[in-house]
């Protein structure tokens, strides 16, 4: 497939500023799922109110991250979908499947330590297959219970490929129409099983509007608008986040937080443009802190808690003592797992992208 074009086109602050900025984004989005994750053990451990429900946001920040990025990636490679893919999955597998793992054989010696994993075979290869299914609790988690957003990833990736070399110039617009269709499609359907409710429910549309932006924003407007728009874009997106309450499994989830996170990307693609280092390292690291958080806050609560002083049981005060260790162990793991296994993952997609070119 050669359906992803190049084009002169593109964000006007430039590619190096606009990955920054990413970083910068995908730093406050883990870190908002984080804390949200924190409050939200605390709240069941301790009985004190959640105080940080909203930090659920971040997620829907993720998934209008990949909106842009995939259509500013389709907008600018020649890569070919096979070779997209295999990216997507050297940089997405090897972690997700080590946890995973990881977390079954935790649930197989001492389930207890977890809330509810389902430690079976066949919850273990559609967990390693990113693909939904009942877990046995009435939900469609996988084994690592955060893998949800990951399947949702992994279809949103295979619909680009699918899309930019079925329709070339148009693909951006037409999958995002798509997208609008499966989620509409979805409420037309009485007692969807759990594979077809999964992929109509309307979050899906989040990625859409980060292909929007891209697209209908930077791509072709960006030379239009001022800096001082997309500031009023930053603060109205925090604004409306500060004013949002619970709505984590709310139907309207893709306005009431997917507006304000595509105002937030907006706003901060294009002004988060000063080099703040630590927050690009946050940035690099995201990915395993997203992965990891959920089980080092586990551990604290379940098994330090209980034996911590009261004052260590308000959600700020374990913050104070767990983000710096969830940094820390992201840092590890990006280090010393995540860029030696991509390094060699795509060393090994160039011997094979220079072995069929030879054979062709």
């Amino acid at each position: 497939m050669q359906g992803m074009r190049k084009s002169g086109q593109g964000v006007q602050a430039g590619p190096g500023s606009v990955l920054a900025s990413v970083q910068y984004l995908r730093a406050i989005a883990a870190w908002l799922v984080v804390f949200f994750h924190l409050t939200a053990s605390m709240a069941n451990a301790t009985g004190i109110p959640a105080v940080f429900t909203v930090g659920a946001i971040g997620v829907d920040i993720f998934f209008v991250l990949s909106g842009f990025l995939m259509a500013m990636i389709v907008d600018r490679s020649h890569e070919t979908g096979m070779t997209f893919l295999m990216r997507r999955f050297i940089r997405i597998a090897p972690l997700y499947y080590v946890m995973t793992f990881a977390v079954f054989a935790v649930a197989l010696m001492a389930p207890w330590l977890l809330n509810s994993v389902r430690a079976d075979v066949q919850h273990l290869v559609m967990s390693l297959a990113f693909l939904p299914h009942d877990d046995g609790t009435g939900g469609n988690q996988p084994i690592l219970s955060l893998g949800w957003t990951l399947n949702y990833e992994m279809f949103f990736y295979v619909l680009v490929v699918i899309f930019a070399g079925l329709f070339r110039d148009r693909s951006l617009v037409s999958l995002a129409a798509f997208l609008v269709v499966l989620a509409f499609g979805g409420t037309l359907i009485h007692e969807p099983g759990t594979a077809v409710r999964f992929y109509t429910d309307p979050i899906i549309l989040e990625f859409g509007f980060g292909i929007m932006l891209y697209r209908i924003v930077f791509r072709e407007r960006q030379a239009q608008a001022s800096e001082g728009i997309w500031w009023i874009a930053l603060a109205a997106s925090v604004m409306l986040i500060a004013a949002s309450h619970d709505i984590t499994q709310d139907k309207w989830r893709f306005l009431s937080w997917g507006i304000p996170a595509t105002l937030l990307v907006a706003g901060g693609i294009h002004s988060f443009t000063r080099q703040v280092e630590w927050l690009k390292r946050l940035g690099d690291w995201s990915y395993s802190t997203y992965l990891v958080h959920i089980y080092l806050i586990q551990f604290a609560v379940k098994l330090v808690l209980p034996h911590a002083p009261s004052w260590a049981a308000h959600p700020f005060a374990a913050a104070l003592i767990l983000f710096p260790l969830i940094a820390l162990a992201s840092w590890f793991i990006h280090t010393r797992f995540e860029l030696p296994v991509m390094a060699w993952g795509n060393a090994r997609l160039k011997g094979w992208q220079r072995g069929a070119a030879a054979r062709a």
